[in-house]
């Protein structure tokens, strides 16, 4: 029985949420109806003056707004909401035929915070490591020295009428196109095991084949 009224679901997209919410999962959502939003809840909202839904935590309540983060940014979101803009809270998320429950209120404010405070630590070693990292994703050695069926491989889906690029690793996301930076993000440290000219390749290669296939179903 759902205790918090009408549920809708929706496809979680992007890295901000990672690893709370990861692509492709689809997250189960209930408007708040007459309850307030809580700190430590993962709430769906539409930012002001934004047609483009974004999925992050309650931060802070305050009297001018109320601010989010999403548990792999560092910094809170510019824009303060109004109850208005928020459209549910995230409860669940599925993954096939599996469903996990996601904490709210208290316990998804020590979740987010476990979470900020599980990165400090590698900051030290990453800003070490950073250099070394990037010349060695750069060259693209490790990438070729992997076997093809190991490597790396780029799918796209589609998002409201949009190809949306991706990069898979078995059965896992872990790279997605920027279109208006036109620029791979990859999570570390997979951009180790990756050359960009062959995403680039695989991109355009993934790009003919649906304009092929999209000539061929016309009439």
């Amino acid at each position: 029985m759902n205790t918090y009224g009408t549920m809708f679901l929706a496809a979680y997209i992007g890295p901000s949420m990672d690893p709370t919410l990861r692509e492709p999962e689809m997250m189960e959502i209930v408007p708040y109806d007459n309850r307030p939003a809580l700190v430590g809840d993962v709430v769906f909202f539409l930012p002001p003056q934004n047609d483009q839904p974004v999925v992050h935590r309650v931060a802070r309540v305050t009297p001018a707004g109320i601010s989010t983060l999403g548990d792999n940014n560092i910094r809170e979101d510019t824009l303060l909401l109004q109850p208005k803009d928020i459209k549910g809270q995230v409860v669940a998320a599925w993954r096939g035929q599996k469903r996990r429950r996601i904490a709210g209120g208290l316990q998804g404010r020590l979740t987010g915070r476990w979470l900020r405070w599980r990165r400090i630590p590698g900051k030290g070693v990453s800003r070490l490591l950073h250099p070394l990292y990037y010349a060695l994703s750069r060259c693209g050695l490790i990438a070729r020295l992997l076997p093809a069926p190991l490597r790396p491989r780029v799918a796209v889906f589609q998002t409201r009428g949009q190809d949306q690029f991706r990069l898979l690793l078995g059965q896992h996301i872990i790279g997605r196109y920027d279109d208006r930076k036109r620029q791979w993000q990859i999570q570390r440290p997979f951009r180790l095991f990756v050359d960009e000219r062959v995403l680039q390749r695989q991109q355009d290669e993934n790009r003919t084949g649906l304009s092929c296939l999209t000539e061929e179903s016309g009439p």
